[in-house]
């Protein structure tokens, strides 16, 4: 029986992270119930003895997974679920959708990893997760690594359960544009949802964008999401409101496609005539040191070109979408490799310069 705080304090420290965790998401969604039914009543719930009454049997087996099933059985699920790939598309969904009626009902999630490059594998396994994780962490911005390191192999790992965890009734929103970075984690999304009952929608920005907003006069490719306004986002949502889920053979294929690229060798994917292609994870040097020819001319012989200056020019001229984390660590490589030089710290794109030998 724990009744005071130091028997309550011998106990926590037995648990292990993950039961911590399950804990702290129990005591969130009892009390987020309790607020909720006295808002309905108009009454007073004893709150304390509520949630004094999870932690008062914790010396005694408990299963605290059955304990969150529960939980989480009683709490008001949403109608609708939008998967986006990045925060900065979920933020501008976000901002587009919020004048629509219901929002309760409507919930937004970000698969926020770089799925153009990196090793791939069977990411519901923890070893592949942990291979890739570090093949990024090494990769990394000095001033972006530790943060990353500390906290994104758990992110990753949840990832899994998160998406399992839905409810069948849930409709599944997702939103992707045509570039290897965003159809990856479709294909990924798909891999991970192959078990789940919910139905599936999918919104190809890219596409639709043209359809909706293209004029003779004006040309513009939409290479991400994320650069689509959100008014322009919500006008294609009301597009696609009435549109089929994916039938079972559709999502079959794009599990089957999943599998098929997870175990090609190759750390850089692109589009190629429509399809995911996996390169070596040096195949866009030639392209980063073309631009550096280009720009040298307009400045003084020997002078150094600013780092971001570069990364700039190779993820603004590209017709693909490349993430200015991997140009500049690209960029690092060349100067080990001789092919450039460097002047400065690389604690950031924006502390060093690069010349031509």
């Amino acid at each position: 029986m724990i009744d005071d705080i130091y028997a309550f304090s011998r106990m926590l420290n037995r648990l292990n992270e993950n039961e911590l965790r399950s804990l702290l998401r129990v005591l969130y969604m009892k009390s987020a119930l309790v607020v909720k039914r006295q808002q309905e009543q108009g009454g007073k719930v004893d709150f304390a003895d509520t949630i004094q009454s999870l932690f008062r049997d914790l010396d005694t087996p408990l299963d605290l997974g059955r304990l969150e099933q529960q939980a989480l059985a009683k709490v008001d699920k949403p109608n609708e679920i939008h998967i986006t790939f990045g925060d900065s598309p979920l933020g501008s969904l976000k901002m587009g959708m919020s004048t629509l009626p219901d929002q309760e009902k409507r919930s937004f999630f970000s698969m926020d990893d770089d799925y153009a490059v990196g090793p791939l594998g069977d990411l519901t396994r923890r070893a592949d997760l942990q291979r890739r994780h570090l093949w990024l962490t090494e990769r990394m911005r000095l001033s972006d690594r530790e943060a990353y390191a500390m906290h994104e192999l758990d992110s990753l790992s949840e990832l899994n359960t998160r998406l399992q965890s839905i409810d069948g009734k849930t409709s599944m929103i997702i939103w992707y544009a045509n570039n290897a970075h965003e159809k990856t984690g479709l294909l990924y999304a798909m891999y991970l949802l192959r078990s789940s009952e919910s139905p599936i929608y999918l919104i190809e920005t890219s596409g639709l964008y043209q359809q909706l907003f293209s004029r003779p006069d004006i040309q513009y490719d939409v290479l991400h999401t994320g650069e689509i306004l959100p008014k322009k986002l919500l006008a294609m949502w009301k597009v696609c409101s009435e549109q089929e889920p994916l039938s079972k053979q559709e999502r079959r294929q794009m599990e089957q496609d999943w599998l098929e690229l997870s175990v090609q060798p190759g750390q850089l994917r692109m589009m190629e005539n429509g399809e995911i292609r996996s390169l070596s994870e040096d195949a866009l040097d030639e392209y980063i040191m073309q631009k550096v020819r280009e720009l040298t001319p307009n400045w003084e012989p020997g002078k150094y070109i600013r780092a971001a200056r570069i990364v700039g020019e190779v993820t603004g001229t590209s017709s693909q979408y490349i993430s200015a984390a991997f140009v500049e660590y690209r960029l690092r490589q060349l100067v080990l490799q001789g092919q450039l030089e460097m002047d400065g710290k690389p604690l950031a794109m924006r502390y060093y310069s690069i010349r031509l030998p």
